[in-house]
Formats: C-alpha cells, structure tokens, sequence
C-alpha cells in the first residue's frame, strides 16, 4: 500500500504547490493591474462593459505578466 499523500493533485494543474504558484503568480499581476487602475475597487462586469471609459492607460509589465494576463483572460472567457 502506497504511504499518505503529502499534496493534493488536480487533473489540469498537478500538486496542489503548482496550482498555489499560479494563483502566486496571478495574484501579482492583478495587484500591479489594480495599482495601474489607481486602486480604485472593481467595477461589476455588466456596468463595465456598458461604461464610458476611453482613455488610454499606459502600462509597462514584462512577458510573463502579459502573457498571465492573456490566460486569465482566456480562462475567463471559458467560464462563460
């Protein structure tokens, strides 16, 4: 019999330490989006996509933060 289970395992992400360092990773980037946004809090989608807001934000993040940014979107998107 095999001995206990240190982690847990997710079919798409592995060990549960693989899916923190994601969710790690995510959170980083929504705190520097949220910052780029003057922390203002969120806004709900519905009113979001309804909403006025038409001036460009210049924002400067690395690769990886956008390519998180681009999978989050694409996991959003899924959940639809």
């Amino acid at each position: 019999m095999p001995g206990p289970v240190s982690d847990s395992y997710d079919p798409e992400w592995g060990t549960g330490a693989a899916r923190d360092a994601i969710a790690s990773d995510l959170q980083v980037v929504r705190a520097c989006v949220s910052h780029l946004l003057g922390d203002r809090p969120p806004m709900y989608v519905l009113d979001l996509v309804r909403a006025d807001l038409p001036a460009p934000i210049a924002a400067t993040l690395t690769e990886r933060q956008w390519r998180l940014i681009r999978f989050a979107l694409e996991r959003a998107e899924e959940s639809l």
